[in-house]
């Protein structure tokens, strides 16, 4: 008979390598990604103007999810990771 640590082993993050760092979020193209969850629409729209004058972006894209429990479609997501530098995305509720 073995006896198990009921707490179990703690999961690792994966480690892994800064692909591109930026110095500083102004001039950058920055994307919001938002799952429109009924939790945040009030939220997400400040949180969205307060970035934006906060970072002073490039120019800003939006790509919003269709649904809050399906992610976005390959085709989205590709397009849309042509047109940014850096994404904020909004995830739970």
């Amino acid at each position: 008979m073995r006896v198990l640590d009921p707490l179990g082993e703690l999961a690792q993050a994966p480690q892994s390598k800064v692909l591109h760092e930026l110095a500083s979020l102004e001039n950058q193209r920055i994307g919001f990604v938002w799952g429109q969850h009924a939790a945040s629409v009030k939220f997400w729209p400040v949180f969205e103007e307060i970035a934006e004058q906060s970072f002073k972006p490039s120019s800003v894209h939006k790509l919003y999810k269709d649904s809050t429990w399906n992610p976005a479609t390959d085709e989205q997501v590709e397009r849309f990771s042509q047109e940014i530098d850096i994404a904020l995305i909004g995830v739970g509720a």
